[in-house]
């Protein structure tokens, strides 16, 4: 892992990403198919117990608990901790704004 400022990280990414290299097409594909899997069936789940009377049950509602939490965390964090594993680059600037609204 690199140490280094968010701003020179992002300048140095075109510089040294091959797009040509098939490991990293292939690590990308799989990463990106299984973000979208997880926002598609987490909003399956949510639209199905939210259409169909039968499905309310409190049962049912900690399923979609679960579901929300799910979709939040593929919304929120997957796509970023996939581009932290193609690119190997770790943002501390950003974490440490995140920290500065609480």
């Amino acid at each position: 892992m690199r140490n280094i400022s968010n701003a020179t990280a992002c300048a140095v990414i075109p510089e040294e990403v091959t797009w040509g290299d098939p490991e990293l097409l292939a690590s990308l594909s799989i990463l990106a198919l299984i973000n979208v899997m997880v926002i598609v069936g987490n909003c399956l789940v949510i639209a199905a117990v939210y259409c169909s009377s039968k499905l309310r049950s409190v049962t049912n509602l900690f399923i979609v608990s679960l579901a929300v939490a799910d979709l939040s965390v593929g919304v929120a964090v997957l796509p970023f901790s996939a581009i932290r594993e193609i690119f190997k680059i770790i943002s501390l600037r950003s974490f440490k704004d995140i920290l500065e609204v609480f």
